[in-house]
């Protein structure tokens, strides 16, 4: 179970730009392939071997295990007081207040997910590990799953917001998932539909006519039954 988010413990942000805080400081790791090792630790389905991870992301150096040690070492410098690594396969064991926001965006629920400050950004943004190939295919797997995540997170808090009435909130959870998921179009149906709730019909029909745009421009395609029905308006009258 993710620990509960306390000030008092330490956040690893792995969404976005990756960083490390909490309780020991603040800590950047020293070279990207010690964020995708941390990224890899977190997110793999099991504790993977030495002769793994020196393939997978030291494959072209002079010595992969040596690499390895290297990358190990400045990880376990950046969880130095939460968390300890070590063995063959590699195990990290986390103290009980870490707090790592991808396992709070993959587990939710989304009012513990809306509070990570990367909810909604790429895992490991802007990262690449050239020469790594199968690490890179394993990322932009994860990166696909963990924004598809937080979509759902996003349209959980944009309709709890909107049934407690606070239209205002809810409508900004929404404009997140459409920015998030720009194709999505369930996702500009409910921006839609927040907007009217609001009793906001212009900026509705601004929306909707903005995606209508989108679609013709990006795609050559009309928009489709989800988001006419949205706007009250038949398929026949979408455009």
């Amino acid at each position: 179970m993710t620990p509960p988010i306390d000030a008092s413990g330490t956040r690893v942000n792995l969404l976005g730009w990756p960083g490390v805080d909490g309780r020991c400081g603040a800590y950047r790791m020293r070279g990207r392939k010690s964020w995708a090792l941390l990224a890899y630790l977190v997110l793999a389905d099991r504790p993977p071997s030495r002769a793994r991870l020196a393939d997978l992301l030291f494959a072209e150096a002079d010595d992969p295990l040596a690499a390895l040690r290297w990358s190990l070492a400045e990880v376990r410098r950046g969880l130095r007081c939460v968390a300890t690594i070590g063995g063959d396969p590699v195990v990290l064991v986390r103290d009980g207040d870490l707090v790592v926001d991808v396992d709070v965006v993959a587990q939710g629920p989304w009012t513990r997910a809306v509070r990570m400050p990367g909810l909604g950004s790429e895992l490991l943004e802007g990262m690449s590990i050239p020469r790594a190939v199968v690490f890179e295919s394993w990322l932009l797997a994860e990166q696909r799953r963990l924004a598809a995540a937080s979509a759902v997170h996003l349209e959980e808090a944009a309709h709890a917001m909107r049934a407690r009435g606070d239209h205002r909130a809810a409508i900004a959870y929404a404009v997140r998932r459409v920015a998030l998921a720009p194709f999505d179009e369930a996702g500009h149906a409910d921006l839609v539909q927040h907007y009217r709730a609001a009793g906001d019909h212009t900026a509705a029909g601004r929306h909707y006519e903005s995606y209508v745009r989108m679609l013709r421009a990006e795609l050559g395609v009309p928009p489709g039954a989800v988001i006419t029905t949205a706007m009250g308006r038949t398929a026949g009258s979408a455009a």
